[in-house]
């Protein structure tokens, strides 16, 4: 092995986690969701985003315009009509609550430093760059991923699964396919895209999920990212 990629989400910190405590948070306080029940506001407000997100993932709009339809139209599921200067307002005031609710992870960062001192390192992940940029920076992770060695789906224009976002980071580093581990949480853009161009792959599985049925088979299945050490020659 001479190269390990990464995903950044769910991988090299927990967005899920960090993602429903800031939004709730949000909502509690806003005076416009406030007036709603919490949960039940939260569950449709990420229904909607999982919906819409084709639009941004596949460039029909722009993450800001993403980020504020959702907002919109779960608000218009509950009878108010939001303008998109208040959703720009609210977006903004998330972005600044999401970043500074982000810290170094001492465990995370003493793995890599490890690791980086025999493999090459790279980041491969999905998302706005302004949000996978400044998760980067409030993680400590930038000395050891410098920007020219993260490739942000939506600064390249290609998103995972499709090979070519793998191949830029091969082609950066020089590296074979066969000599470059992939780590991450989505099975199909972090698990079955690398295995598609000859990577090796370790699923990080923490929640148990049920791997699709697959004859591609990852190197191995880990909970915990520092279980994929015995993995590695």
């Amino acid at each position: 092995m001479k190269l390990i990629l990464f995903d950044l989400d769910d991988t090299l910190f927990d967005f899920s986690s960090t993602w429903n405590v800031v939004m709730k948070k949000m909502f509690a306080e806003h005076e416009v969701t406030k007036e709603y029940d919490n949960e039940v506001f939260f569950t449709a407000f990420q229904k909607k985003s999982d919906e819409l997100y084709y639009l941004y993932e596949q460039r029909i709009c722009t993450v800001e315009a993403y980020r504020n339809r959702r907002l919109i139209e779960t608000l218009a599921d509950h009878q108010y009509t939001m303008s998109e200067d208040e959703a720009d307002a609210f977006n903004l005031q998330y972005i600044q609550q999401y970043a500074n609710s982000l810290a170094p992870d001492s465990h995370v960062l003493e793995l890599l430093m490890k690791l980086k001192e025999r493999y090459k390192l790279g980041i491969i992940t999905n998302g706005p760059h302004d949000m996978q940029e400044g998760k980067i920076m409030r993680l400590g992770l930038k000395e050891l991923f410098p920007p020219e060695q993260v490739w942000i789906s939506n600064v390249v224009g290609i998103a995972k699964p499709d090979p070519r976002i793998y191949q830029l980071a091969l082609d950066y580093f020089n590296v074979l396919p066969e000599d470059t581990l992939f780590v991450g949480d989505n099975w199909e853009a972090d698990v079955a895209g690398p295995l598609q161009i000859g990577m090796k792959a370790v699923w990080l599985n923490k929640y148990g999920k049920t791997a699709p049925a697959s004859d591609k088979k990852p190197l191995a299945i880990v909970s915990q990212l520092h279980e994929l050490i015995p993995y590695l020659n």
